[in-house]
């Protein structure tokens, strides 16, 4: 960790070098974002990047983490005293989450997944017990939801937003939007119970 620093100083640093990778990860990819311009961006010296992280490579997991984090702690908030929230509610606060403002995934290029998988084999991004288990996270929160529906197959259709995304010069870019809520609704009829 970053040395020389006061806590509030790692705290506001690592707040801006998360703040700028999101930015540069949305704008100019994974693959082609390097440390130098985090750095920069974020308005430190190439440096002290290192500080807080070792490589590209840890600092595109601790993106990927910060984003999930702030999307489930936005959910928790949604829910009061533990109980849980109706699907539709869910699949509209979530559908917010995948669109390309609020998800920085959702503005990489096909490149830039390559690169993620081909960099980040150590972690959970690419494996499906993982996806599963992220899904398994949130389902106690949901209600009207039934408890016997193909958790691979909700999986499968939240990847296909991703691929969709990182094909986007492939689809007919003003349909992008109305192409997602379809298949929030597939979702939304698939898991609801009846």
């Amino acid at each position: 960790m970053a040395v020389g620093f006061t806590d509030e100083q790692k705290q506001d640093i690592a707040a801006k070098l998360l703040q700028a990778g999101s930015d540069l990860a949305g704008s100019v990819g994974f693959k082609e974002m390097t440390v130098a311009q985090v750095a920069k961006k974020a308005g430190i010296a190439t440096g002290t990047f290192y500080h807080f992280y070792r490589s590209k490579e840890e600092f595109a997991v601790a993106l990927i983490n910060d984003m999930e984090e702030r999307s489930f702690d936005a959910l928790k908030s949604r829910i009061a005293n533990g109980e849980s929230i109706p699907v539709e509610e869910f699949l509209k606060y979530y559908r917010e989450f995948f669109r390309p403002q609020n998800n920085f995934l959702l503005r990489l290029k096909l490149a830039d997944w390559v690169w993620l998988k081909t960099h980040i084999s150590d972690g959970p991004y690419f494996e499906n017990k993982a996806d599963t288990e992220r899904l398994d996270a949130v389902i106690p929160y949901i209600k009207g939801i039934r408890r016997d529906f193909d958790k691979g197959a909700v999986v499968n259709l939240i990847k296909g937003i991703y691929a969709v995304y990182q094909n986007r010069e492939t689809f007919f870019e003003k349909s992008l939007d109305t192409t997602v809520d379809l298949i929030f609704e597939t979702i939304n009829n698939y898991v609801r119970e009846k």
